[in-house]
Order: structure tokens, then C-alpha cells, then sequence
């Protein structure tokens, strides 16, 4: 996890933030994030969209390449790495590091009885829309709890705490596509 650490150390070199500014920024310890930039510390996916919220670029950022500047991007999922999730599962960043666009699409790989973190959590971007592309999962929502089956979507408030789960045997796959 260190080449991740590398890269948010590096972006936030490259806005002039000093890690007590960034981490402010992102909601998120100093010591978390120093420990996350040394490589100490693997990040979870709640605080990657934290970072990446808090320095005001997509999570795709943190593992890809800046390419090229094109008018039209194919993104072809077996070319783009698949980032772990502490929590069990992957996720696929499928977004474009030089697009300006105003959401930020993402695969996600939910192992059996795997989640995003341990606890609810949110984060700065207002708006999600997650698409169940296979299997079934969890969305805790406040109080609330949303069992979702594949082809079933959802739209809520993120900066609302939430977290996804998958308490199933199998593995399910989310389309999620957050707003930045």
C-alpha cells in the first residue's frame, strides 16, 4: 500500500497542503493520514473518498496514470486495477484522471459477509447512485437497513452515515457512481 501513500502524498504536495491541511480538509486524524503517506497503514475505502473528496479529485487518482487528454476515453475494466477493500472485496475505479466530469463511476466487489468499513461512515460528496449488477447486498443507512437484489438501484445522501455490506455466500458487484 505504500505506492498509494506515495500518490496521496504527491497530490497533496502538488495543492501546497501541508498534511494537517489536508487531513482537516478530508475529516480525517493527521496521525491517520501520516501513517497512511509512510505506508504504515492500508487506507479503507471510506477514507480514500474522504481524501479524494478533501483534495477535490476523483478516487481514481490515487491508482491511475495521468494518460493523455482525448475527447472520447474507453476504459476497458481488465486494464484497470482492482484495489482492495479491507473489508473483503475489490473496487474498480472507472473513471478517467483527465475528464472533467462531475460524478465518478466505480465497480465494486463485495467478497461474501465482506463490507467497506467496520462502521457507518460519511462523506463530502452529497450524492450516490449504486446499481446491484449481480447478487444482493446491504446499504445501512441510519437507522435504516436496505437489502438490495441484483438489478435493484439506489440513490441517497452519502454525507449521511451509510456503509455497504454483503451478508450473503456469494460475492456480489455494485455499480456505483458518486458525485464529486
Amino acid at each position: 500500500m505504500r505506492a498509494v501513500g506515495d500518490k496521496i502524498r504527491l497530490l497533496r504536495e502538488q495543492q501546497g497542503l501541508s498534511q494537517r491541511g489536508l487531513a482537516d480538509a478530508a475529516g480525517i486524524s493527521a496521525p491517520a493520514l501520516s501513517q497512511i503517506e509512510s505506508g504504515q497503514t492500508s487506507p479503507s475505502v471510506a477514507t480514500l473518498e474522504k481524501l479524494a473528496d478533501g483534495l477535490g479529485i476523483a478516487m481514481a487518482a490515487f491508482f491511475l496514470d495521468e494518460g493523455e487528454n482525448r475527447d472520447v476515453e474507453l476504459v476497458n475494466l481488465a486494464d484497470r486495477p482492482a484495489v482492495a477493500i479491507a473489508r473483503g472485496g475489490h473496487f474498480v475505479p472507472l473513471t478517467s484522471r483527465k475528464q472533467p466530469a462531475g460524478f465518478e463511476p466505480m465497480l465494486v466487489r463485495l467478497a461474501p459477509n465482506g463490507a467497506f468499513e467496520e462502521e457507518k461512515y460519511g462523506i463530502q460528496s452529497a450524492r450516490v447512485f449504486v446499481w446491484i449488477r449481480r447478487g444482493e447486498a446491504i446499504l445501512e443507512y441510519g437507522a435504516q437497513t436496505y437489502r438490495l437484489h441484483e438489478t435493484q438501484s439506489v440513490y441517497y445522501d452519502a454525507r449521511k452515515p451509510h456503509n455497504w455490506r454483503n451478508a450473503s455466500d456469494a460475492a456480489c458487484e455494485l455499480l456505483m457512481v458518486r458525485s464529486r
